[in-house]
């Protein structure tokens, strides 16, 4: 058996609403739809307005015809509120009656669409790009008074104007363009205000996941600028930065892991890095010519492996990560077999204490870091010379470990063979990989 709802039951109580509303309020088909968003599958909100309204002067020809004269001067107001849904019955019981523009949209909402699409379009075409997201600026004018009628009814089956604007729109581009939403990583961002009728659009960074290879000693990875003037005359960053042309971006941020002195050299597969292009227009740059670019030959070079998601930032700069180094070591006492043989053996996954270097204090907060040595091999070049091929943790201060920093760093090699030790010259061999997922 059909259900059958009570007078009391929701159709009743949905109809009495829309009635209600209307009496008071003038509205277009789009924008009574709206406030009962939830109700009815596969609607756009202009037709289920006007469903709605058809359903209510329906619902009024009844009641005039079963002889309630009172329905008259209902049909009244809500053929002015209602629009021309109403007006065939209008003419009929009242006569002729003048249409009121919507006091949400002011009439404008239905072709208003079209027009931002357009214009969205428009400035999409300024960009390249394979995904888009559609925003809508907080606090217009629509949005206010729509919100007050809601409120005003306790209305809770309504949708946001901003909600539709951005599911219209987005539709309108999907059609118009081979580029698809995409609600969590977009390649371009569209604002649209609708107070002011506009349409902007904002390209999400780029970013680009790699490595760089520092061929040449003294030079810093950022530029370093004292307060008098450069401290090294080149640098891994001013190098990188000539790809941002290749975008026509507005900037370019280097996210490192970690970094190395300046006096020492990043060899093996490199450092990984990921450079963040802030608004670029263009998107589609072979890595071939970012690697051409960005290097400079022979002491910086550039690899460029993926295009990364932006969270991959976060973690290339937190992960610790086990590195090998190569410490060409003085000592001026001498050294011999025995003295390489002790570090080897003494150094075999070996927690270190290190407090944070005199060197760095002016800049960095004073901790204690514990990381640990894992091997250490080594061979004398001269009597006063020796070479060591450390494996560590990231984020371990290799020349300390080496030197002491005057008890800052324990154990040291310098405390284990009660030497004063001094680096020479220092290079990382190897920096673990770092793996990441690609965007596509």
């Amino acid at each position: 058996m059909p259900a059958v709802y009570s007078v009391n039951g929701p159709r009743r109580v949905i109809m009495e609403k829309v009635k209600e509303i209307l009496l008071e309020h003038s509205l277009c088909d789009r924008c009574l739809g709206r406030l009962f968003a939830s109700y009815g599958l596969g609607l756009s909100n202009a037709l289920r307005g006007r469903a709605l309204k058809t359903a209510l002067a329906m619902q009024i020809h009844k009641e005039i015809m079963e002889g309630n004269t009172e329905e008259i001067e209902h049909l009244r107001k809500i053929a002015e509120n209602g629009g021309r849904v109403f007006d065939e019955l209008a003419r009929r019981y009242v006569g002729y009656v003048t249409h009121k523009k919507c006091e949400i949209c002011n009439g404008h909402l239905d072709s208003l669409l079209g027009k931002l699409a357009l214009r969205a379009y428009n400035e999409l075409s300024k960009y390249e790009g394979k995904s888009f997201l559609v925003g809508v600026k907080k606090g217009s004018q629509i949005a206010l008074k729509e919100r007050r009628i809601a409120e005003l009814y306790g209305l809770t089956s309504w949708e946001s104007v901003a909600r539709e604007v951005k599911r219209e729109v987005g539709k309108r581009l999907q059609s118009l363009t081979d580029m698809n939403p995409d609600f969590r990583y977009p390649d371009l961002i569209i604002v649209i205000d609708l107070d002011l009728r506009k349409v902007f659009v904002e390209p999400t960074p780029l970013h680009l996941l790699g490595s760089y290879v520092k061929l040449g000693r003294f030079i810093t990875q950022m530029l370093w600028i004292g307060k008098k003037g450069r401290n090294y005359s080149f640098s891994v960053e001013e190098s990188v930065r000539k790809i941002l042309p290749l975008f026509k971006g507005e900037d370019l941020l280097f996210h490192a892991s970690g970094r190395e002195d300046a006096d020492a050299r990043m060899l093996g597969d490199g450092r990984p890095l990921i450079l963040e292009v802030k608004r670029p227009v263009k998107r589609s740059v072979k890595f071939s010519k970012i690697e051409e670019k960005a290097s400079s030959p022979p002491w910086v070079l550039l690899k460029i492996d993926k295009v990364v998601k932006p969270e991959y930032v976060r973690r290339i700069k937190s992960d610790v990560k086990r590195k090998i180094y190569r410490a060409i070591v003085i000592s001026y006492d001498g050294f011999d077999e025995e003295d390489i043989y002790k570090i080897k053996e003494s150094f075999s996954n070996r927690v270190i204490s290190q407090k944070t270097p005199r060197r760095v204090l002016r800049r960095r907060k004073d901790i204690v870091r514990f990381r640990k040595v894992y091997e250490v091999d080594g061979m004398l070049l001269h009597k006063n010379i020796a070479e060591f091929i450390i494996h560590c943790d990231g984020g371990l201060y290799v020349k300390e470990l080496i030197h002491g920093d005057e008890g800052r760093t324990t154990p040291s090699f310098a405390e284990m063979l009660n030497k004063a030790l001094e680096v020479a010259f220092l290079d990382v061999l190897k920096h673990e990989e770092f793996e990441v997922a690609s965007t596509s």
